[in-house]
């Protein structure tokens, strides 16, 4: 049973296609612990980020997410997605997001601080 995963896609030209298809395949890896993604410096928007963030949602063993953003094309809209993706992963010990040089602002950015209220 896979329990890390770590994924880079640093300063390729993937997109959203990508990102979505990578989410689909996270849904069935219920027993995943561990998940690093590295798509700085990519094409991929709020659709993508979205899709991983609702593929996260199913991985309620998670205790630790390393996902980097930096340089894409994500708003507000994908860190809103990924605020409420945390929420709900009760296992969490360790988060760390980049979203350095995007397009998320002041809505995006309250989403995320507020998504892991509640975790212990």
């Amino acid at each position: 049973q896979l329990q890390q995963i770590t994924l880079i896609f640093l300063g390729t030209q993937v997109g959203d296609d990508v990102a979505m298809a990578i989410a689909s395949g996270l849904k069935v890896l219920k027993q995943l612990q561990q998940i690093t993604l590295r798509f700085g410096r990519t094409r991929v928007g709020d659709d993508g980020i979205t899709a991983i963030a609702n593929g996260l949602q199913a991985l309620n063993q998670l205790r630790q997410i390393d996902m980097n953003f930096e340089k894409t094309r994500v708003g507000d809209d994908g860190a809103i997605a990924v605020g409420n993706a945390l929420r709900g992963l009760h296992q969490l010990q360790q988060i760390t997001l980049s979203f350095r040089d995007t397009k998320v602002g002041d809505d995006g950015a309250i989403a995320i601080a507020h998504g892991p209220q509640g975790l212990q």
